[in-house]
């Protein structure tokens, strides 16, 4: 099975969820599918000929290597069972603000927080996909803030910094800027933005030609204009303000700014299939990263947090 059938014909309730994954096996099988298109490799020559053992194994034939379908994976090595990292998913996926930490130890009966902290954010960084295609066409450009309330409020104040780009109706980024500095802006465009994308901007002086180029660049100055009446930000505007509302009512606004780059990765994740008909299937996805993405442990999350 493909991966567009296997993604077509996840579960789309509960119900239907706990049917298809009833067991271990059931779990293990629907991972070989998704790794390996049903066909198990040898992880250390890629030999496409395995022996599947009584363990759940696989032994290359050709080299004698042994490997598992959870190897090299975020699921490296676990010792919970697979149907609880598949419920963990499930969890996380179908609603529609997401699960807190806290929520997700009482559901899975976790003993401590910390390891469902700590499931939480190896699943964050399954949201963020490499290779993944940048931005295009007509992209809007802007800038927000999140954090602690205090004084003083926009740009200068003591809040994480965030930028926006998205396009019109479309798909979004978001990155925890380090400064509005013109090469760390010029740094975000080409991460994100087709050189192709025609960007719309205000007309802060970080928006410069030299930090847009070789995009066509357009500014506005808002200040001249009636934003109620004619926001030519206004996707980013709308991105921005249903962050905010994310972080305080999912997470009470204690995403620390350390691990914010993973929170912004997980919102745009949600974002960016908003459209899709079928919350399951948003599950199968975010199992099919699962598998693509290196082991993750727990001192790397604490100690290397997610950067651009």
């Amino acid at each position: 099975m493909n991966q567009e059938d296997l993604w077509r014909s996840f579960p789309t309730t509960a119900t239907e969820f706990e049917a298809m994954f009833p067991d271990e096996e059931a779990c293990r099988r629907y991972l070989v599918e998704v790794r390996w298109g049903g066909r198990p490799r040898c992880g250390k020559c890629d030999h496409d000929r395995v022996w599947e053992l009584t363990n759940g194994r696989f032994e290359c034939r050709q080299c004698g290597h042994q490997t598992s379908v959870t190897a090299g994976t975020v699921l490296h090595k676990t010792r919970k069972p697979l149907r609880m990292w598949f419920r963990a998913i499930w969890e996380m996926s179908v609603r529609k603000n997401g699960i807190s930490a806290k929520e997700l130890q009482r559901i899975l009966g976790f003993g401590s927080y910390e390891t469902a902290w700590t499931w939480m954010h190896k699943l964050r960084r399954c949201t963020r996909r490499e290779g993944r295609d940048r931005l295009d066409d007509d992209v809007q450009v802007d800038e927000t803030y999140v954090g602690s309330r205090c004084r003083t409020h926009g740009r200068g104040t003591s809040k994480a910094l965030i930028l926006v780009a998205a396009e019109r109706g479309g798909r979004t980024r978001l990155e925890h800027g380090a400064s509005l500095k013109e090469t760390d802006m010029a740094g975000f465009f080409r991460r994100n933005i087709a050189p192709s994308a025609t960007v719309t901007t205000d007309s802060l002086q970080s928006y410069s030609q030299r930090a847009v180029a070789p995009r066509n660049h357009h500014r506005v100055n808002l200040k001249q204009l009636d934003v109620k009446i004619e926001d030519p930000l206004h996707q980013c505007h709308r991105v921005a303000n249903l962050l905010k509302r994310w972080l305080l009512g999912t997470y009470h606004g204690s995403a620390s700014r350390k691990h914010l780059a993973a929170y912004l990765d997980e919102y745009a994740f949600r974002f960016n299939r908003r459209k899709t008909r079928g919350v399951g299937r948003i599950a199968a996805r975010l199992i099919q990263q699962v598998v693509a993405v290196r082991p993750i442990t727990y001192r790397t999350i604490v100690h290397s947090p997610v950067t651009p």
